[in-house]
């Protein structure tokens, strides 16, 4: 075997698990996965056949853009609108930058604000992934449980703690994967103190801000002063059904847009041309949000159904109802006998990957 030499950097990645469940599972013909967070819905139609004719007058489909170039401004400009809609504030074009996916603009956020000897907050249980990227900038992560027995709350007291001298940034999912919880005002004004307090960076996820039941979200970035200390991501992959097309952007006070350019360049130039004018497509045509509110409707009535079957299996599972995104996230109450003979007890475990329950055909309410 040849004697490489790696980065201890990579090395040191965590391995999120979903990847190593989900491949366990396949091998067992009667097995469902649920542990994947991917739309079951296709990409609207619509953007197909207005690309099909677009790429018959356009060749800029598929050649490189750039930051300030006609295709990207467009989406850049709806974009503006949109956040305008939905946290009471119109950003300018330069506190915008469109990414390869949610993930390639948390990686090039994170890569952008943390070094070695940096302590950055990480919610526990969170998206695995984000952990992963902060081991890769070579950061150390600081565990902080959220409060199973209070709906997933922030342990305000417990954070306060954590907080040192190097810590740098905090990291929250709103709402969460994979517990599928919301933060309250409440918490999120809390955390807001702390925050300004200690002139730290929140690194703002909020792929599934669309997407809630009973409980409005109250996201940070409706309080103003929290603003210049926030940098939020989002992506088109869950929220319209656009997980291949891999575009994101991410929302940022302009001089730390600029930092995140200077990273995120340099591993992708640019998120593709064909994307980008998919995701302009999707969000200027009215059909593009009533798709997505079409897909939200199917979602809840999914939610519905599984939350029910979990309830008539008390004995095994208990949980949280998911007041937004579409995960569940039980804790399943028995010892596996097949897994008795390696004595992994599990009495009390969760999962590694939570159940997704988008309209999948065994979780509609008509099979």
């Amino acid at each position: 075997m040849t004697d490489y030499r790696f980065a201890k950097r990579v090395a040191a990645v965590p391995d999120a698990g979903i990847g190593t469940i989900m491949s366990y599972a396949a091998q067992f013909k009667d097995t469902i996965s649920l542990g994947q967070g991917a739309p079951q819905f296709p990409t609207p139609q619509f953007v197909y056949d207005q690309l099909h004719q677009r790429s018959k007058v356009d060749p800029a489909l598929g050649m490189y853009n750039s930051t300030n170039d006609k295709i990207q401004l467009g989406l850049k400009e709806l974009l503006a609108k949109d956040i305008a809609k939905k946290y009471g504030f119109t950003p300018s074009i330069d506190e915008l930058y469109l990414t390869l996916g949610g993930i390639g603009g948390l990686f090039a956020t994170l890569m952008s604000i943390l070094e070695k000897g940096d302590e950055v907050v990480f919610f526990d249980p969170s998206y695995p992934l984000h952990l992963s990227q902060v081991y890769l900038t070579q950061a150390t992560p600081v565990f902080v449980p959220l409060k199973e027995d209070d709906n997933w709350a922030i342990d305000i007291e417990r954070l306060q703690k954590s907080i040192t001298k190097k810590t740098k940034a905090i990291i929250l999912t709103n709402p969460n994967n994979p517990t599928g919880t919301i933060l309250t005002k409440a918490q999120v004004q809390a955390l807001a103190q702390i925050i300004l307090e200690h002139k730290l960076f929140l690194v703002l996820d909020e792929a599934y801000e669309y997407l809630t039941y009973e409980q409005p979200l109250f996201s940070p970035l409706l309080i103003p002063e929290l603003r210049e200390r926030t940098i939020l991501s989002k992506s088109f992959s869950k929220e319209y059904a656009m997980t291949g097309w891999r575009i994101g952007y991410v929302w940022a006070p302009s001089e730390i847009i600029n930092k995140i350019h200077n990273v995120h360049l340099y591993f992708t130039i640019n998120p593709a041309t064909v994307s980008i004018v998919a995701a302009t497509i999707v969000l200027s045509d009215p059909r593009g949000k009533k798709a997505m509110m079409q897909f939200v409707d199917q979602i809840r009535q999914s939610r519905e159904v599984i939350c029910q079957r979990i309830d008539g299996l008390k004995s095994l599972f208990t949980y949280t109802k998911p007041q937004g995104s579409f995960y569940l996230f039980p804790k399943i109450l028995f010892i596996f006998p097949s897994i008795l003979s390696s004595n992994l007890f599990l009495n009390g475990f969760r999962p590694l990957a939570s159940m997704f329950f988008v309209n999948h055909p065994s979780m509609r309410p008509d099979v």
